[in-house]
């Protein structure tokens, strides 16, 4: 494995501890898995990827929606 020095903000640090926390994880693999899966997505170019991103968290949105509506 190649080693590598990568900067991020204090949110997106943040962010990928509490999901590699929850995953039992450390904050290395879970850098790799993020990294793989916006590598996986087969988009040609930066509005391509913009639109599938919002259509995600839309769909996250609607399903985090009914579930709040079925719990409460």
């Amino acid at each position: 494995m190649a080693a590598a020095l990568i900067h991020v903000d204090a949110v997106q640090k943040e962010r990928l501890a509490w999901r590699a926390k929850l995953r039992g994880e450390s904050f290395s693999p879970e850098v790799r898995d993020a990294a793989d899966l916006y590598l996986d997505v087969p988009v040609e170019s930066e509005p391509e990827l913009l639109h599938l991103a919002k259509t995600a968290n839309d769909a996250a949105d609607r399903r985090i929606k009914n579930r709040d509506e079925t719990v409460g």
